[in-house]
């Protein structure tokens, strides 16, 4: 294997030991919560890896991220991984032919992806089936859970980008 494989090899490890670790954070009963209410973490990572890297990278990602979460929620097995998947893979796309990396544009692909994942959730698990007071769900839950994670996400972002200038510099060494 030439350097610049074994780079990105080491690169693509590290980046799924960092999802791994943040979806332990994201589901550990303790840390972060405040009223019940919990970020999601890895959507926020996957979606700055496919800015930084490439649709496909960033659409994998997705998928792991997604499958991850399928795992902790109550929601059919596969929602998630498909919407983190679809969600990844376009954000990916939209910075490759329209839009630049930058804090503003992650809040922005988070905060629609993670909105459109929320109310998917919402319409199917509640309003679908009629429960009372269903309305209470989007206002106490999934819209903080939404703010909430838009508060990390420039964290991430920026955690994100200072590793892929690390390895981008590695690769051109």
């Amino acid at each position: 294997m030439n350097k610049r494989a074994k780079i990105m090899a080491l690169k693509y490890t590290v980046y799924a030991l960092i999802l791994l670790m943040l979806y332990v954070l994201q589901t550990d009963p303790y840390f972060l919560n405040i009223a019940h209410i919990k970020p999601v973490l890895v959507l926020p990572f996957a979606i700055c890896i496919a800015m930084f890297d490439s649709q496909l990278a960033g659409g994998l990602f997705g998928a792991f991220a997604g499958i991850l979460c399928d795992t902790s929620s109550s929601v059919l097995f596969g929602f998630q991984s498909i919407l983190y998947l679809i969600i990844c893979t376009m954000v990916g796309l939209l910075v490759l032919h329209f839009m630049q990396p930058s804090v503003i544009n992650s809040l922005i692909f988070v905060g629609s992806g993670l909105a459109v994942c929320l109310f998917l959730e919402y319409f199917f698990y509640y309003l679908m089936w009629g429960y009372e007071n269903h309305s209470l769900v989007l206002l106490n839950h999934q819209l903080p859970v939404l703010v909430y994670t838009l508060v990390f996400t420039p964290l991430i972002f920026w955690m994100t980008r200072k590793l892929h200038r690390f390895f981008g510099k590695k690769i051109e060494e």
